[in-house]
């Protein structure tokens, strides 16, 4: 388990340096592209979305038209993540929600963590590296769920930024969109991985419980039944997705 984590880990890092941060780096090549769902092909959508997704972000709302059957079905990279986010899972022993913040720690133990709120107006966090130490920024306008979800997306970049040189958005700029949008999956999977989702849903068979479970936002729920399949019709990963304009890069 830990070398095929290993494997997928530098897999994931070597396309993510090889790659502009705006487009999958595998996107010619990916055979995923004919029969599973493939982020590249969405970004653009996604991110013309984001004024009304943003608007509902912490509300119970009902899904659209859009049926994403094949996101049952992840392009490569976001298989990758996945990887990864089992990974991190099990280097803190972590086997039932709610995921602690405190595995946020894991990201770096060579260096100092710090976590700030900060009352953002224009994105959900940030990342600096000062010195020694990160300094994750949060935003205190957000409800403690989204916070975390901040957290965990800022964890992806400290550990990409341990591994490479890779291209994530700033204030002011579309760069990275498409690595910004690997970092919110990330977020995502460690804090509701699908097989958790699975025995959780038997229960309860309630999209605003099992939130409340995990401790996360309502639409992140929405993300992984979708992705266990559990659910048919829902705005699923694009609203996810379209979030990562909020986040800027301030390294």
């Amino acid at each position: 388990m830990e070398r095929k984590g290993s494997k997928a880990e530098n897999e994931l890092w070597y396309c993510v340096s090889s790659g502009n941060g705006m487009h999958c780096p595998l996107y010619s090549d990916c055979d995923f592209r004919k029969g599973g769902w493939c982020l590249d092909d969405n970004l653009e959508f996604v991110s013309s979305r984001f004024e009304e997704i943003a608007q509902v972000r912490d509300k119970v709302f009902t899904p659209d038209d859009f049926d994403f059957l094949t996101f049952r079905h992840p392009c490569y990279m976001l298989r990758l993540v996945e990887c990864l986010a089992e990974s991190y899972l099990q280097k803190g022993g972590i086997n039932c929600p709610p995921v602690p913040t405190s595995l946020a720690m894991l990201a770096d133990e060579m260096c100092n963590i710090e976590v700030r709120l900060i009352p953002l107006k224009m994105c959900h966090g940030g990342l600096w590296r000062l010195n020694s130490r990160w300094v994750v920024h949060l935003s205190s306008n957000d409800n403690p769920t989204w916070q975390r979800f901040t957290l965990f997306h800022e964890v992806f970049h400290i550990l990409a930024h341990r591994k490479t040189t890779p291209v994530f958005s700033k204030i002011g700029s579309e760069e990275g969109r498409f690595n910004e949008a690997l970092a919110n999956y990330f977020a995502n999977y460690v804090l509701a991985p699908p097989h958790w989702v699975k025995q959780a849903w038997a229960k309860s068979k309630d999209i605003a419980q099992m939130a409340a479970y995990f401790d996360v936002p309502y639409v992140v729920m929405f993300v992984m039944l979708r992705r266990a399949g559990l659910v048919v019709l829902l705005l699923s990963l694009l609203i996810l997705l379209a979030l990562e304009t909020l986040f800027c890069r301030l390294i």
